[in-house]
Formats: C-alpha cells, structure tokens, sequence
C-alpha cells in the first residue's frame, strides 16, 4: 500500500472535495431506498462494485475485505470513531470513500448512496434481501457474518417505535448543540486531575467522550438488531451498513436544516484523520473535520433535504450551551452549571435492576431549564442488548413497557459481544431528563431531592444468562 505524506494528502482531499461540489451544477441525491427500483442506477452501480469488490484477491488493497476493515475487523475496530464528537463526520468521510470509489470503478458519475429509513420502513429493503438478482448471486445479500463469526443476520428485524420511531428522531432533533447531539469531547480519565481534550493530536481519537442519545439510541440499536456482521465491528462488511449510516447522516443534516449549527471550536473543526482513508489506486488519505461538514462540499444532499421554518440559533445561544455542556462533561469540573455527583453505584441485573437517588443541585438565576444525567465508567456485561432508563419509577423492571410516563430511553450496546472497540468497559453516556419531567408534570429544574434513577438492564434474545450486569461508577446530574 503506497502512504503519501499527511499534509500533501490533507491538501489533495480538501482541493478534490471543492472542485467536486463546484464542478457540479447540480448536487447528486441520496435517496430512500424505498422508492428505488431494483435497476434503479444507482443501485445497479452499488450492487456492481460491491459484487467486482468481493471478487478480488481480499488480501491486497482494494477489496472488499480491506475497505471494510478501515471500520474494524470480526473482534476489534480499527479507525472508525464512537463514542465522542467525531462520531459523524468521520462517518460521513467514510461513506464519501465508498461513494467515490463506485462512480471511479463504475463511471457513474451521478452515483450517491441510497438510505435506508428505519424510522419509516422496519423490513430490509428488498434489494438486500434476495439471495439472486437476475439469476445471478446477489452481491447485496450478506445473511450471516463469515466463517470467523458465523452470527447470522435476523430474518425480520424488530425495530421498535420508542427506539427507532419518528417521534424518537424528532426527540434527537431538539438538541441544541453538537454535542448534545452527536456526542461529547473526548477526555483522559488515566490523569489526575481527568483531563479535556486541549489540542487536536490524534492521539484524542483513541479517547472517549460522552456517547450521544444518537449514538447509543437509533444507531445502535439498528446495528444490534440486525445482527449478522452488523452487530460486529466488522459490520462495514454488510452492505447494509452504508445505507444505515446514510440514514444517520441525513438525520445530522436534517438537524442542520432545523436551524442548528456545527460547532465553530476548532478542536472539532480541525481536528484530522490521519490515513484513515482509502483510494482505488491504493494510496491511503486524510480527511479534516472542516471538510465534511458541509454535504455540498461533498457533492451530495438528500432528497427530503429543505430547510424547516425554525429560525437559525446565534452564535451567542450556541456559545453559552457548548461552555455549559463541555462542564458538565468535564469529569473534572465544578462550576459553571449546577451538578451532583452520585458514585460506588453498584451494578444492575434484569433481575435486580437499581433504583438510584439523585441529590439534584440547586437551581440558580444563571441556570439552564434542562436537565441531564451523565453516567461515567459505565462497565457492559457482554449478553446485554441495551439499559432501559427510567426517572422516579422505583418499580421499574423488564416488563415495564417503554410507553410509560416515567420512561426516558434506553441505551442500546453495538458490539459489546465482541468485548473490545466500542464497548471497551468504561463509557459516558449523556441522558436527557427533560422531557420525561415533563410527561410528569414537572416543568422547571427538579428541586433537590426529588429524582430517582432506574436502572433497568435487557438481556439478549438468545444469549447466555450470564454477565448479564452494567454499572456507571458515578452519575453526575446537571442542569444546562
């Protein structure tokens, strides 16, 4: 494999970004595949590379196999960022790779990924899920992870409206910044005192951050649910997972269109990805955040992309709650917004789930109106499928259904089966209480002493009962 220098592949990505989305009069449109033909274009393309892909030699570069493993491979993940703020755009980069190695390989030029709406559409597209295509194998059909896995994908996924549901991508769409949205800054945990991201050296790619209600709802959900390579790190192996992630995607554009704004700090902005790309010639590439913030910079929208009536939020509005949330997510921190910390937890079971007591702070005159839980050094038993998280519902249990009052989310696990990558024992999660205080009655900040936390894990369909526990080592709740 041919590795160019950082700097010179940095320039090349950006320049070729510009001369794309400027060479083109019109932008290429992802669209819903549910309103694609079999021979739609599009698909014909994506279904052509994927099947020439996964007939060369898998172990040189390009194949298949080796654009895949940029994700990570069966048991650990190797680039792909989870778990912090980076988790989107470096997804939207990733996919920009495969879009423009089709229309190389393919020579059409109008190619863009299609997306896959689970939030309107539950069953598989029909693309993927026939074993031929004009009596032909079916390149798109992946039914089960390979011989190192051998875990195979659900017949019928169940995605259910609570977890995947309009209402729950409208819930998401009513954060205010990006890292309430899309996750949180990385941080060290291994000093003392814990330390915030200061700089942009990769070496902040390998941390964690607070993983989003995005991240940790929807997305892992989907990934868990559908199994098969997709509830591995090597789930880039299913083509599935691109129309997944185009869906992720056209969620954080539609955030943007609803009047939000990405955040001006520039250890997002320019922060880099170090030869984490590939191209069909072989030759590895940077890409840096600034460059894929934009769709149009990448040559492409969405086909429902139009911008809502709500007005643009100032930079002022967005400045105060990014200093709010960036204290509220410093492990280290204790000023600026109003927080307790609860620690020596314990652990939770589904049969023993933990009913926690919240000592909230006071609220100040200063003191934002929301209000959010922040669970830290979250460790996952291995045969969990997700935490269910209630507020002052002491009762709570497994068959307490997720159209309770007192219900806030669930906190779905990707891949924690593999026990590496992504579930590496330890993460932040950042829970929003608001609105299920509000489904109570209770329109302002909690006054102190009033919040119960329930815990309640989920076992795996199928799996072992056992390391069946999950247990925060403290939860900081906040008020921003």
């Amino acid at each position: 494999m041919m590795v160019g220098s950082a700097s010179a592949l940095i320039l090349a990505s950006g320049l070729a970004g510009s001369k794309r989305a400027s060479a083109q009069q019109t932008l290429r449109v992802r669209r819903n595949i549910a309103n694609m033909s079999l021979d739609d274009p599009d698909l014909v393309a994506f279904r052509t590379f994927v099947g020439e892909m996964r007939a060369r030699d898998q172990s040189n570069a390009p194949s298949w196999i080796k654009f895949a493993d940029i994700h990570g491979g069966s048991f650990n993940f190797k680039y792909c960022q989870h778990g912090n703020w980076y988790f989107l755009p470096w997804h939207r980069a990733y996919l920009d790779m495969y879009e423009q190695a089709v229309i190389e390989l393919t020579g059409h030029t109008r190619f863009a990924l299609p997306y896959w709406d689970w939030s309107t559409q539950q069953a598989y597209p029909a693309a993927f899920t026939d074993p031929m295509y004009q009596g032909k194998p079916n390149p798109l059909f992946s039914p089960f992870a390979g011989d190192d896995l051998r875990q195979e994908r659900k017949p019928v996924p169940s995605l259910p409206a609570a977890e995947t549901g309009l209402g729950k991508i409208s819930g998401l769409l009513n954060a205010t910044i990006l890292e309430n949205f899309a996750g949180g800054r990385p941080f060290d945990e291994t000093v003392t005192p814990p330390q915030v991201q200061n700089n942009v050296s990769p070496v902040w790619l390998g941390r964690r951050g607070a993983v989003s209600e995005l991240e940790s709802g929807p997305h892992n959900y989907v990934h868990d649910e559908v199994n098969g390579y997709m509830g591995f790190p090597a789930a880039a192996r299913d083509p599935l997972f691109f129309l997944h992630h185009a869906n992720v995607d056209r969620i954080w554009e539609n955030w943007i269109l609803q009047g939000h704004v990405n955040t001006t700090d520039p250890l997002w902005l320019d922060m880099v990805f170090p030869n984490h790309f590939l191209r069909m010639n072989g030759q590895t590439y940077s890409v840096r955040v600034d460059k894929v913030r934009r769709t149009a910079d990448l040559g492409y929208k969405y086909d429902d992309s139009r911008a809502a009536a709500r007005p643009l939020r100032s930079l002022a509005q967005t400045g105060t709650d990014e200093m709010r949330f960036k204290a509220l997510f410093n492990p280290a921190a204790t000023t600026v917004v109003p927080r307790a910390r609860t620690e020596r937890i314990g652990s939770a079971t589904p049969s023993r789930p933990l009913s926690i007591p919240l000592n909230v702070p006071s609220a100040s005159a200063s003191s934002g109106k929301r209000v959010f839980a922040v669970m830290r050094g979250t460790h996952v038993g291995s045969n969990l499928h997700c935490v269910r998280v209630f507020v002052n519902l002491p009762s709570a249990g497994p068959r307490t259904p997720t159209t309770d009052p007192h219900y806030v989310t669930a906190i779905n696990f990707f891949a924690n089966k593999a026990h590496q990558g992504h579930m590496d024992p330890g993460h932040c999660y950042s829970v929003e209480l608001t609105d299920a205080l509000k489904k109570l009655g209770q329109n302002g900040p909690p006054v102190p002493g009033s919040l119960t936390l329930q815990l309640v894990p989920i076992q795996r369909t199928g799996a072992p009962a056992t390391d069946l526990a999950v247990g925060p080592e403290m939860i900081d709740v906040g008020l921003v």
